[in-house]
């Protein structure tokens, strides 16, 4: 985990980097994240981007219901949108919710106007949002040393969402 950790944090760093902040050695680095993208862990090595710096000041989050039978369809169309940041199928009323960013309102209000038109679409609710707390592509890795208690089943039960006071 401390390894993965580390790429989390900077991917560029180089194999004797992550060595010496890990305490192990590169070849230990290089085999541990070959066995990890060869596993389906590691995906791709990429970059970070800040939206807002590139002027994608709007993100919104867009609830559709489709018409039966026509939600991959529905899905795949969107999924082709550069503005479009993610796509999930949901339980409840609606049926896909997409997250989108926007650099003026007048992209937005066409995209918006666009899926509500859209033949397959039954109702759209679109919500903008108006701060973003936090935004990860991942959910934050606790400690590695409670990651590997949690994976030994060694934790006595307490909550591991908090750090510990030792």
């Amino acid at each position: 985990m401390k390894i993965l950790e580390q790429l989390l944090q900077d991917s560029t760093q180089n194999y004797r980097n992550i060595a010496r902040l890990t305490g192990t050695t590169a070849g230990t680095v290089h085999n541990r994240i070959r066995k990890m993208r060869e596993s389906g862990i590691l995906e791709r090595f990429t970059v970070r981007v800040n939206p807002l710096e590139l002027g994608y000041d709007l993100c919104i989050i867009m609830d559709i219901q489709v018409k039966g039978g026509y939600l991959e369809r529905v899905q795949k169309r969107y999924s082709r949108d550069p503005n479009i940041c993610a796509i999930y199928d949901i339980t409840g009323e609606n049926d896909t919710t997409l997250v989108a960013k926007f650099r003026t309102m007048t992209e937005l209000n066409r995209f918006v106007k666009g899926v509500a038109s859209d033949k397959n679409v039954i109702r759209t609710s679109t919500k903008i949002v108006l701060n973003v707390l936090k935004e990860e592509p991942v959910p934050t890795l606790i400690a590695s040393k409670k990651s590997e208690q949690v994976k030994m089943g060694e934790l006595d039960g307490g909550d591991i969402s908090k750090p510990s006071e030792t």
